[in-house]
């Protein structure tokens, strides 16, 4: 019986030696991925899901679609904010909420759309630089309840003359909790917070593996580069950004379009937009659309638009249709769907033009 005790003793002993070295090389990989690998943007947040970090300066290196290298440096401020302009104060201030095409980094804050906007507005109206100033709050991946959320921070802080909202085809699946289950980009539908169909409750993704998520996506590096491939990964298998197994021609762009324009989903997002126009609901407000997908259609979001008191700027998202049809791929980041810095000017300039075209800024005042 001793010899028993002490054989299950040194087995004991061996698998906590064991389990006390796997622990410890996991730790140090870790911790080397750390070291090595870009750190990112986003921070986790209890309210939000994630969030622009604060007070930060991310340096890096970007490649077009055409292959053209480019640098760019992303900078929040103390709030989390990207921001542009000299004069905080200045008579025109434009408050811009996003997702990816507003907070991520693929072009500089002075090279990204909104940049490209208030030199096009100074330019075209005589008026000097100083009377313009962007605050860009949002961060990528975000839906339109996040938006919302994070309007009734930044609204205590920043009050605006104009409110521009950068909507995305993809934000109706990103409101809709079961859409969103479709979505191949789990460290999103796994930390996004929902509104339920009651119109009031916010709900988040449970279960082990989501709070899995959302307690290693931005703690560990390691779970981070293995999140980045599996996402990779379930993209290639489906091809495309929705879990649909039909991968045949036309008849997948028509299963992704019925899931991406799915009627609830339209209908939470055409609430949600409500909500944030009424957030700041006494200054002109604006909606343009960035498509990321051939199946984009203005009709949706511009009805959409309209009902929730914005004014739908369309042609931003025609032209960058047009211009990625005719193959003109140093507009587009490496992934063909963002804008590099060469599309975040053309953007801006068309939004410049048709805000002039519609009346809501001009050389005197905003309408």
């Amino acid at each position: 019986m001793q010899k028993t005790g002490a054989s299950r003793s040194v087995k004991i002993a061996a698998f906590l030696f064991s389990a006390a070295l796997f622990i410890g090389a996991a730790v140090a990989l870790d911790m080397m991925i750390a070291r090595l690998a870009p750190t990112g943007v986003n921070e986790a947040d209890p309210k939000l899901g994630w969030r622009m970090k604060k007070n930060i300066t991310y340096t890096r290196e970007k490649t077009t679609f055409a292959g053209r290298k480019y640098q760019v440096t992303l900078a929040t401020d103390e709030r989390g904010t990207r921001t542009y302009g000299a004069n905080r104060n200045a008579p025109v201030k434009i408050l811009v909420f996003g997702d990816s095409f507003t907070g991520e980094p693929y072009a500089s804050n002075d090279q990204m759309w909104y940049a490209a906007l208030v030199r096009q507005l100074a330019a075209l109206t005589g008026r000097p630089s100083d009377d313009f100033y962007v605050v860009a709050a949002g961060s990528g991946g975000y839906g339109t309840l996040q938006n919302l959320l994070l309007a009734e921070e930044v609204k205590t802080f920043y009050q605006p003359t104009i409110l521009i909202h950068q909507f995305c085809d993809n934000d109706f699946s990103n409101n809709s909790f079961e859409m969103e289950q479709k979505s191949v980009v789990l460290n999103q539908w796994m930390q996004r917070p929902y509104l339920a169909r009651d119109r009031e409750t916010i709900i988040w993704h449970e279960g082990a593996l989501a709070r899995l998520y959302r307690a290693m996506l931005f703690r560990s590096a390691l779970f981070g580069v293995f999140d980045r491939a599996l996402q990779v990964s379930l993209s290639n298998h489906y091809g495309g950004y929705l879990m649909i197994s039909n991968r045949d021609g036309d008849a997948y762009l028509k299963a992704v379009r019925a899931a991406t324009y799915d009627p609830e989903a339209i209908d939470l997002t055409g609430f949600l937009l409500g909500k944030l126009r009424q957030a700041f609901d006494s200054v002109p407000a604006v909606l343009v659309d960035c498509p990321i997908e051939p199946t984009s259609s203005n009709r949706i979001w511009v009805d959409l638009a309209r009902r929730a008191g914005f004014t739908p700027a369309t042609t931003p998202s025609d032209m960058l249709l047009e211009a990625k049809r005719r193959g003109e791929l140093d507009l587009f980041a490496t992934d063909g769907a963002h804008l590099s810095e060469t599309g975040n000017e053309l953007m801006g300039a068309l939004l410049a033009k048709e805000i002039l075209s519609l009346g809501i800024i001009s050389n005197g005042a905003i309408r």
